[in-house]
């Protein structure tokens, strides 16, 4: 598997060392993308396709909570976990009403949770990628079955049914 098959995870705490351990922890697991502050950390949500990130609660410039609601609205389908060494309860709810929290995480961490809400993650966003590619193809196919409904001679019954599929696509296209 080459490094651009790998899931991408974003990892965000504002000490180095942490990082460096993170890293060295799941190098070969995920293609890696790492940020010090928040605002770094947007700025490679926006170039990156990022599938998980993972951030430190904690920073000077942007606390873990306020990232990761930025990073709701920026990349919706990207899973949020927060990490963080402090057990404050009012960040965690925080997080989980503004961010879309996925998890909360503390540390130290153990290695083999880490590990497992990340494969969960990774598994959670594929789903929504899986979900949003079948939606994408059901509504060609409705967009499909419509055009061809359009080709057919003018009658009662394909007047139905034309404005019948595109008040289902509009149903459709408002529910996803």
């Amino acid at each position: 598997m080459t490094s651009s098959d790998l899931p991408t995870l974003l990892l965000v705490d504002d000490e180095p060392d942490i990082l460096l351990s993170l890293e060295g922890l799941l190098r070969r697991e995920f293609r890696l993308f790492t940020a010090e502050n928040g605002t770094d950390a947007l700025q490679i949500v926006q170039a990156e396709s990022i599938q998980v990130i993972l951030s430190d609660q904690r920073m000077p410039d942007m606390m873990g909570d306020e990232l990761l609601a930025q990073v709701a609205r920026l990349s919706p389908a990207t899973i949020r976990i927060l990490l963080t060494g402090y057990a404050d309860i009012q960040d965690v709810i925080r997080a989980l009403n503004t961010g879309g929290l996925y998890r909360y995480l503390t540390k130290p961490w153990d290695l083999d949770e880490l590990k497992s809400v990340l494969e969960d993650a990774v598994e959670l966003y594929s789903q929504h990628q899986r979900r949003e590619d079948l939606n994408r193809e059901k509504m060609k196919f409705a967009e499909d079955i419509l055009a061809f409904l359009q080709t057919l001679p003018i009658s009662d019954e394909v007047t139905a049914l034309i404005d019948r599929g595109n008040r289902l696509m509009t149903l459709e296209a408002t529910n996803t």
